[in-house]
């Protein structure tokens, strides 16, 4: 394992993630930000929307969604001390809007589990990662936070979350959890 205090300065932008893929001709490719290589990935693995620009730019959109709310839930865990109820406010508000615009497009596409037509894509495991990390205990994050996702709330999220579960994509990572 690298010093990081050492690497920090090597890296593209002083911080991780970075991503280095060795190319067929020896060259390395060399990528940094986790959204671009999230989105690098699953380009590569053919999970990106193909639908069209509407539906590439709605997946941004609602993986954007995502880093909103997660933003918050980090921002509250790590505030210092009397900034907790301004944070907390600003998360119970994107968390509502969160579920309720998800919940319409889950219902639009047929709620079978998937945001995009009937196969998973990138925005399903982004879902089920953003659940995944939200419901992780955790003493400092804000109490009653994974609420807004529970399978009464939010039963569209849930069935996402539930089918990427249950895909062979997910396999390798829930038997880690085993």
């Amino acid at each position: 394992m690298p010093d990081w205090p050492a690497e920090k300065e090597n890296q593209p932008l002083g911080q991780l993630p970075v991503l280095i893929e060795t190319l067929e001709d020896g060259t390395e490719f060399e990528l940094s930000d986790s959204v671009a290589i999230e989105k690098y990935l699953a380009r590569k693995s053919g999970l990106l929307v193909k639908t069209g620009s509407m539906d590439t730019a709605r997946e941004d959109q609602l993986r954007s969604q995502i880093n909103d709310v997660i933003d918050m839930h980090y921002a509250y865990m790590f505030a210092p001390e009397g900034s907790h109820e301004v944070i907390e406010a600003r998360y119970r508000s994107n968390a509502k809007a969160f579920v309720k615009y998800h919940e319409k497009i889950l219902a639009e596409n047929g709620s079978n589990g998937h945001y995009f037509g009937s196969e998973t894509t990138y925005m399903d495991i982004a879902l089920f990662a953003f659940i995944t990390v939200i419901r992780q205990p955790n003493e400092k994050a804000i109490k009653d936070c994974t609420d807004y996702f529970s399978e009464s709330n939010a039963p569209g999220l849930n069935k996402v979350y539930e089918t990427v579960q249950a895909s062979s994509i997910a396999a390798p990572y829930v038997a880690t959890l085993k």
